[in-house]
């Protein structure tokens, strides 16, 4: 009988144990987990026609990080992907987004603090010291697009069929960022331009930007900057080493897959 109660008071204990702790920050996850399986997508989602679009060389996304006297910005250069898009409802739409970290491009007052802060900003990325390491990506992989408005894309009028017209959508992307390892939800709103030509049923191009930058905590993707020694921005107290925040921005272009 004392044994027995002893048992009981030891498996209450470790389970009041259990329930006090927090919860665990975000751990490092691997690329493919941002992959929906495939069954996931059910037998009526598949059998409703999407429109492909690849997104084109001038695709950009660009970034603000605040600093205690104003603000340091760049830009990532090399962006691919692919957009699955419902015409017909919007709010079923899918994608893709990557973007190369190895074409970071940062923007100062010289080009020798640039290259201090590009150095930094490799350093805290991990990214590898030369060409020929791995490539390291970051990625978007849209789950959602909620607030859409309109839901629905109509094809353009007849009249001038031989002119260029373009329709108009907004809504805010839901999905995956996977970044320096960490994926975490984030929420973006967007607008959208879709081109017609000749094909008067179905847009040929689309342009996706952001409405208002969306946030991402550098501190939540582990990702911190530190002087180096000799380091240009060593002496600057706005430098990014006091930066806790970076504000995105995209500018993509797709073109239709036939």
């Amino acid at each position: 009988m004392n044994q027995l109660v002893s048992s009981t008071l030891c498996v209450l204990f470790l389970c009041a144990v259990g329930c006090a702790k927090k919860d665990p920050r975000p751990m490092r996850t691997e690329p493919w987990l941002a992959q929906p399986s495939a069954s996931a997508a059910t037998s009526s989602d598949a059998a409703r026609p999407l429109t492909r679009y690849a997104l084109s060389e001038r695709s950009v996304i660009r970034f603000e990080v605040p600093i205690k006297r104003g603000s340091l910005s760049g830009e990532l250069t090399r962006v691919a992907g692919d957009l699955e898009l419902d015409l017909a409802d919007l709010t079923r739409s899918r994608g893709s987004v990557r973007a190369d970290l190895d074409s970071l491009v940062i923007h100062a007052a010289s080009r020798a603090i640039e290259a201090a802060l590009l150095e930094r900003a490799r350093l805290a990325l991990e990214l590898a010291p030369d060409a020929g390491g791995p490539t390291a990506i970051a990625s978007f992989e849209l789950t959602a697009l909620e607030d859409a408005s309109p839901t629905q894309i109509e094809p353009s009028p007849e009249r001038d069929a031989d002119a260029p017209f373009t329709r108009r959508a907004r809504g805010t992307a839901v999905g995956n960022l996977l970044l320096h390892g960490f994926r975490l939800t984030r929420r973006a709103p967007l607008e959208v331009e879709f081109g017609f030509g000749r094909d008067r049923l179905v847009p040929r191009n689309v342009v996706i930007r952001s409405r208002t930058p969306f946030v991402i905590s550098l501190e939540t993707h582990g990702i911190h900057a530190s002087a180096a020694e000799g380091d240009a921005t060593k002496a600057h107290p706005s430098g990014p080493s006091a930066a806790r925040e970076a504000r995105v921005s995209v500018e993509l272009y797709g073109t239709k897959v036939d």
